[in-house]
């Protein structure tokens, strides 16, 4: 829901500024309900009957690196707004993303959480998922990296409602903090069964999933003293980000959080190509011009795409106090 309102309100602004005059920007969305399968029938369709000059999304890593090649082979740009998994943007020339890697924030917020937290040990939770994989081996490398000792790790399925098992045997190798990767649907019953099971004073450095407003309010005490990494922040005090964070809570009556930042500053990347492409379907000229991206003002900074077509602007950490997430 909040990457939809996000990117229905850019909608909406680039519209009424004339942007993209004498055109209007029609944002189609569809419901790949985090599912492979259905998320390729939603590309199919978007290339083939909607003949789409680019696309926003899919939520879900996971379904990113299933169907992105599809739109890859089609030459059909899309720009990635919540993918942070590993590998996103190496399936083509086509695919973009203004999210944060984890190779670019994991090695930041374990930086930051041992310096802070005087670090020794810690301990790995993750869903045995491809992207929850691959987040854990990050945060895992990183750790190491810096001289931290991993006293366990632990893996459970997708789809596990009780975990306590797992954060039992975590609880009892004693570990200084708990970093966990999981699906979002999972993240805040992690959250209350941790503290539920033994680690009440443990520390938690989540994984992408947790950076959610949907997350904190499900949790509810068991969120507070979170730690994550972030692509976005509603503390930084840029005219830009205040002005969305103001227009959000008018349209909406709640705050934004990272996934409507990124989703609401997707729009406007791709609006702003489609301007300097002086195209509205040229799919190849729009792909060309995403390239060129520079300074763009928007809600996550002044925003650029490196060489590799991922985000450039520094990553911030933040941590969950009296239920709002707070800079670190």
């Amino acid at each position: 829901m909040a990457q939809r309102n996000g990117i229905k309100l850019a909608q909406d602004e680039v519209n009424a500024s004339g942007m993209l005059d004498p055109v209007r920007l029609e944002v189609i969305v569809e419901d790949d309900a985090s599912n492979r399968d259905q998320g390729a029938a939603v590309f199919q369709k978007f290339i083939e009957n909607s003949h789409v000059v680019g696309i926003l999304g899919p939520t879900l890593s996971d379904t990113a690196l299933a169907v992105d090649p599809l739109a890859q082979q089609a030459g059909v740009p899309v720009l990635a707004v919540s993918n942070s998994a590993s590998g996103i943007t190496e399936l083509g020339d086509f695919i973009f993303r203004d999210c944060l890697s984890e190779s670019q924030l994991t090695p930041q917020i374990v930086k930051m959480v041992k310096s802070r937290l005087k670090l020794h040990s810690a301990a790995l939770l993750y869903a045995d998922t491809d992207p929850n994989r691959s987040g854990s081996h990050a945060f895992k490398h990183a750790l190491q990296d810096a001289h931290v000792r991993i006293v366990s790790e632990q893996a459970f399925a997708a789809d596990a409602k009780d975990l306590s098992g797992e954060i039992a045997e975590v609880a009892s190798s004693n570990p200084e903090a708990l970093f966990v990767n999981a699906p979002t649907h999972a993240a805040a019953e992690i959250l209350m069964q941790a503290r539920r099971y033994g680690l009440a004073g443990v520390p938690i450095v989540g994984g992408n999933s947790f950076n959610s407003a949907s997350v904190l309010r499900a949790a509810g005490d068991a969120a507070e003293g979170l730690i994550v990494g972030s692509a976005w922040t509603r503390n930084n005090p840029s005219p830009r980000n205040q002005q969305f964070i103001d227009r959000y809570r008018t349209r909406y009556g709640i705050d934004p959080d990272q996934l409507a930042a990124q989703a609401y500053t997707g729009v406007y990347i791709l609006a702003d190509g489609l301007q300097r492409a002086h195209t509205v379907s040229d799919q190849r000229a729009l792909r060309d011009a995403l390239e060129q991206t520079r300074d763009l003002d928007t809600p996550l900074g002044k925003f650029a795409f490196n060489d590799t077509h991922d985000a450039a602007y520094p990553p911030t950490v933040q941590i969950v106090h009296l239920g709002k997430f707070q800079t670190y």
